[in-house]
C-alpha cells in the first residue's frame, strides 16, 4: 500500500519511503565528504600524510595487512567511506518519521554521530578492526558528531517538519 494514501485528511502526507531513503542516501555522502576532507587535513598536519585516513580506511576491505605491505589504496578508501556514509544516511532516514520538529532531528542526528564513535571505535576497532585504534579517538568523536548533525540538516523541514521553517527564530 502506497504510504502518503494512508494519511489523515487535513494532515501532512508521510514522505514516500522511496523518496526518504535517497535522502538518507544522498545526506550521508554529502556529511561524509567534509568528514573526510578534515580528516585528511588533521591527517597533513599532525604528520600522518593525507591519504593516511583513506588507507586506512580501504583496510576494511583490504585487511589490516595492507597498510604495511603497502597495499592499502586511497581510491578503495574512498569508495567505502562514500559506501558506508551513504548506508549511515540510510539507516538515519528510517528512524527520521519519528522526529517531530527540526530540533529534534539536529539533537537526534548528534547524538547518532556519537553512537556511530562509539560503535566503530570502541566495539569493532577493540575487537575485529584493532588498526582503527590508531587514530586521534577524541578527533574521531568530534568529527562523528559533525557527520551525524550535517547528516540530521537533510531531514529539516521534510516529511512531518515540512511546515516548520529551518530555522525556529522569530517564531511564536
Amino acid at each position: 500500500m502506497n504510504e502518503s494514501a494512508t494519511h489523515r485528511p487535513g494532515t501532512l502526507a508521510p514522505e514516500p519511503v522511496g523518496r526518504r531513503l535517497l535522502r538518507g542516501a544522498i545526506g550521508g555522502i554529502v556529511a561524509g565528504i567534509p568528514f573526510a576532507v578534515i580528516t585528511m587535513w588533521f591527517a597533513a598536519t599532525t604528520g600522518g600524510g593525507w591519504l593516511a585516513p583513506l588507507k586506512l580506511i580501504s583496510t576494511i576491505v583490504l585487511g589490516a595487512d595492507a597498510l604495511q605491505a603497502g597495499t592499502a589504496q586511497p581510491w578503495v578508501g574512498v569508495a567505502v567511506h562514500m559506501v558506508l556514509s551513504a548506508l549511515l544516511g540510510i539507516a538515519f532516514a528510517l528512524i527520521a518519521p519519528a522526529l517531530r520538529t527540526n530540533g529534534t532531528a539536529a539533537l537526534v542526528g548528534t547524538v547518532y554521530g556519537a553512537l556511530i564513535y562509539v560503535v566503530n571505535f570502541v566495539i569493532i576497532a577493540n575487537t575485529i578492526l584493532p588498526q582503527f585504534q590508531m587514530p586521534n579517538q577524541p578527533f574521531e568523536l568530534v568529527m562523528h558528531i559533525v557527520f551525524g548533525t550535517l547528516l540530521s540538516f537533510f531531514f529539516y523541514s521534510s516529511g512531518v517538519r515540512r511546515d516548520e521553517p529551518f530555522l525556529a527564530a522569530g517564531r511564536r
